[in-house]
């Protein structure tokens, strides 16, 4: 069995959406002058591999602790979309993909190798509406990304979440070394963070390859 994390480190300075407040990680507390470390984290929900609930588009959605766990794990397929740029991805990337109704699905672009690079959100790719209303048709149960949205970066009305998010499908946002995985379907799990009536949250995503 082989695990492949396919989470982004939080670290300080690390890339944010526009208009994300910065990340503080400090120590509070030392070994050498109270016998213990404490580090004391604070950042926004959408920050670094995390996913979106449908609350945080849509009113009166649900928010992530009201989703079930086995939302976020289960087999995902990967869906191949090579693309360098600020361009939409299509629907037809979809042809020949064997996705159940169930399944997670994984867009794979290849775009996190430009991860702390201004590139990686100046020119971000997105999905077209076409492709989430095709997701949504397929009865996925989650989506998830290598780049850092699925609307463009500048979007003021977000449709493609809405696409999504008004069917009850969670994003997952910046994904890491999808390159890595070698088989077009996996088992995989983002479970994020039980945080009480939150629109968001942090994920420590993984893949499970059986060799």
């Amino acid at each position: 069995m082989r695990i492949i994390d396919l989470s982004q480190l939080y670290e300080v300075g690390m890339p944010l959406f526009p208009g994300t407040s910065p990340i503080v990680i400090e120590q509070i507390a030392q070994i050498d002058e109270g016998g213990f470390t404490v580090t004391d984290f604070h950042a926004g929900v959408h920050v670094g591999t995390h996913c979106d609930a449908p609350a945080h588009c849509i009113k009166g959605a649900k928010t992530l602790d009201e989703i079930p766990l086995d939302t976020f794990i289960g087999y995902a397929v990967i869906v191949d979309a090579p693309v360098d740029g600020k361009k939409a991805i299509e629907a037809d990337v979809l042809e020949g993909c064997d996705i159940k109704p169930g399944d997670i699905v994984l867009i794979r672009t290849g775009y996190s190798k430009y991860w702390g690079n201004p590139k990686y959100i100046e020119d971000s790719p997105y999905l077209s509406e076409e492709l989430a209303q095709a997701l949504v048709k397929l009865n996925i149960k989650a989506l998830g990304i290598d780049f850092i949205s699925p609307d463009p970066v500048e979007s003021t009305t977000a449709p493609v979440h809405k696409i999504l998010m008004g069917d009850g499908i969670p994003i997952i946002e910046n994904l890491n070394r999808l390159d890595e995985i070698d088989v077009q379907r996996v088992f995989f799990s983002a479970a994020p963070l039980l945080i009480d009536k939150s629109d968001g949250g942090f994920t420590r995503a993984y893949a499970v390859l059986e060799k």
